[in-house]
């Protein structure tokens, strides 16, 4: 089944399935809506040419050396909850999103010093390189110190070009492989 594709206002340039469009809002509704929470976190799991960004954490940051997908806490003054996406993948890695494909966690919850925290996984899509190369990743040094463009193998198996690949959390390895099922099948959440 075809879904159709909103298009966000014309201050963007992404799109989202219709299947989103409630994840198209302002923070502020989202946390109204759901009073337990504190706040929210999002990421963004990338896979191009059937490899998934990993980003390592910096020695001197939280989670000193753990890898992740590109990602972080909603701001207040976040469009919408798809606009922190935009920004975190920016900020993080110097990629441009331009498509949100699907959820593929909102189910990760935890404790703060402030309080109760959702995590919202995305699975997107951004400007590939030339000729449909993999486009070049620029980290913000004081976060993160290391890439790689890492296989659905390669993301089981726990490393990478020589590398031991430590996620960050256990889960976020299931959340991953989600992405990569879902890349290979084509759909993307609700079809």
């Amino acid at each position: 089944m075809s879904e159709s594709t909103n298009t966000v206002p014309a201050k963007t340039d992404f799109t989202f399935p219709n299947s989103l469009a409630t994840l198209n809002i302002p923070p502020s509704a989202y946390i109204s809506d759901h009073p337990h929470l504190y706040g929210l976190i999002v990421g963004a799991v990338v896979i191009l040419n059937s490899r998934a960004l990993l980003i390592q954490r910096a020695a001197t940051d939280g989670f000193p050396l753990a890898w992740e997908c590109a990602g972080g806490g909603v701001d207040s003054d976040d469009a919408t909850i798809l606009h922190a996406v935009r920004r975190e993948l920016r900020e993080e890695t110097g990629l441009t999103m331009t498509h949100v494909q699907a959820l593929l966690d909102d189910e990760t919850e935890f404790d703060g010093r402030e309080g109760r925290w959702r995590k919202l996984t995305f699975l997107v899509q951004v400007q590939s390189g030339a000729h449909g190369e993999l486009p070049a990743v620029i980290l913000e040094p004081k976060e993160h110190q290391d890439f790689a463009w890492a296989t659905e193998a390669e993301v089981k198996a726990g490393r990478c070009d020589g590398r031991e690949i430590r996620l960050g959390y256990e889960a976020q390895r299931a959340v991953i492989l989600k992405g990569f099922e879902m890349t290979e099948q084509g759909g993307s959440a609700g079809e």
